[in-house]
């Protein structure tokens, strides 16, 4: 009895750090996300093209480049302490990071819910201006988007892995870590994974009917009244504001990464010394994201679109150790397949989904006519299907790209002999202040990041020179 009543209280202080987390991560998010929208909507087409890329970077960048950073600025020794006695290693320091990570969701989501707006209705009442617009016209528009974008910020919080094991802050998923690695014990490991399980679960039933729209920002005709509307005031503290929080979750951790010589220092010495963990990220995150995408281009008319999004709402720890049960005495077990599927079947969510669009969106009339015209299978696929979605399927791949690269949760249990990742070994770094060392690794992981990008830019060329060339 005197052990239970020790688990439970444990179990107890463990969900009040994680509602701590979470929840605190959760409003700081949504209402700087929200307010960075105003400045979006405000900016017209272009400024708010460049404003909403800025967005996408910093939802986009890996986690280990903030959390260096402040570690850098505000760890135990950082260059920040002498005049700024915070401690980053606390729950509101994992609140912080988490905070700078997640922002951008509900920017997209208001923006998607705001791309229905238009100029009549910003004219039809000139007294409607400042907090009333937003009141009695933004909100309502935007009021189930950021309902969406909290829920998703709440548990994308609640099941974060690597900032608060990095902060040593105890949490859930970190319990799930130490149960599984340090105290060996199965069974508390897995009664302790109940709420990060029943959470996501709840989650995507509440959102099964809920319909989400692409973020955009407004066109020239609709900025200027809504700029018009909103007032000065309004619309200069959201554009303060959206200078300090990209300042702070992208230009700092940028500007702290290049201007750090020892980053240049030690890239060689990384590149000499761990070529076999750089090829590792790249292989893994290419092959995991070819495998969705097939999946989904195999699958797409299968109702599997709640169902492939739990994987990535859970802990990867968790996903982690469900592959282990899986695979446990198998061929794949101890592999690079395994990391691989694993990684496929955790990020399938926004991969399957983002395919199974694509596709739907199709050309009907053009599909008829070529299966009447003979047409099936591969050939319908290679001359008509592809040419239609490649831009779509290409973009999917690369954010879940993007997402595996950035991975450690799901390969921290299950990666086999030689095959750390850069993401792995950040990871381990980061825990013992090596803030040269991890700057190169996400210099590396950057690039890698980047060249997709490239290597796609490089072929357009090619491709447009051959063109040229065969035309004259």
């Amino acid at each position: 009895m005197p052990l239970e009543w020790a688990d439970f209280e444990m179990n107890w202080s463990l969900f009040q750090n994680s509602l701590f987390v979470s929840g605190l991560t959760t409003l700081l998010a949504t209402g700087v996300g929200f307010l960075v929208a105003l400045t979006v909507a405000g900016m017209g087409e272009r400024g708010g093209r460049w404003l909403l890329g800025a967005t996408v970077v910093a939802l986009a960048l890996p986690p280990f480049l903030a959390t260096n950073c402040w570690l850098d600025l505000l760890g135990n020794n950082g260059a920040w302490r002498s005049w700024l006695a915070v401690s980053l290693y606390s729950p509101g320091g994992a609140v912080w990071l988490l905070t700078l990570l997640t922002w951008p969701i509900t920017t997209l989501f208001v923006l998607g819910a705001w791309g229905r707006l238009e100029s009549p209705q910003l004219e039809s009442d000139p007294a409607l201006s400042g907090w009333a617009l937003i009141r009695w016209l933004l909100w309502p528009l935007a009021r189930a988007a950021v309902g969406q974008a909290a829920v998703l910020t709440f548990v994308l919080a609640l099941n974060n892995f690597a900032v608060p094991v990095i902060l040593q802050v105890r949490v859930f998923p970190e319990e799930l870590w130490l149960a599984f690695t340090a105290r060996l014990d199965e069974a508390g490991a897995w009664a302790a994974s109940a709420p990060l399980v029943i959470v996501p679960v709840l989650v995507l039933l509440g959102l099964r009917k809920s319909e989400m729209s692409w973020p955009r920002p407004l066109g020239p005709a609709t900025a200027k009244p809504f700029r018009r509307h909103l007032g000065r005031s309004w619309l200069r503290g959201s554009s303060v504001l959206t200078a300090v929080i990209l300042a702070l979750s992208v230009c700092l951790p940028f500007q702290r990464l290049v201007f750090n010589s020892r980053t240049w220092t030690e890239l060689p010495n990384l590149w000499r010394a761990a070529p076999e963990v750089i090829w590792n990220s790249f292989e893994f995150a290419a092959a995991s994201a070819a495998m969705g995408v097939v999946i989904g281009l195999v699958t797409w008319r299968r109702p599997f679109g709640l169902m492939v999004w739990l994987p990535f709402l859970v802990p990867g720890v968790l996903m982690g150790r469900m592959m282990i049960f899986v695979w446990n005495g198998t061929a794949l077990y101890g592999t690079a397949g395994l990391a691989m599927a694993a990684l496929a079947v955790r990020y399938l969510g926004p991969g399957w989904n983002g395919v199974a669009l694509a596709r739907r969106g199709v050309d009907r009339d053009l599909v008829d006519a070529a299966s009447l015209d003979s047409s099936s299978g591969w050939i319908l696929l290679r001359h008509v299907v592809w040419p239609q979605i490649a831009p779509q399927v290409g973009a999917v791949w690369y954010v879940t790209y993007l997402l595996c690269l950035w991975d450690v949760e799901t390969l921290v249990l299950i990666y086999p002999p030689g095959g750390e990742t850069l993401a792995l070994r950040v990871f381990n770094l980061l825990h013992y202040g090596h803030n040269a060392q991890v700057n190169a690794l996400c210099v590396t992981l950057l690039a890698l990041a980047v060249a997709p990008l490239m290597g796609w830019g490089l072929w357009r060329w090619l491709a447009r020179a051959r063109a040229l060339t065969n035309a004259q």
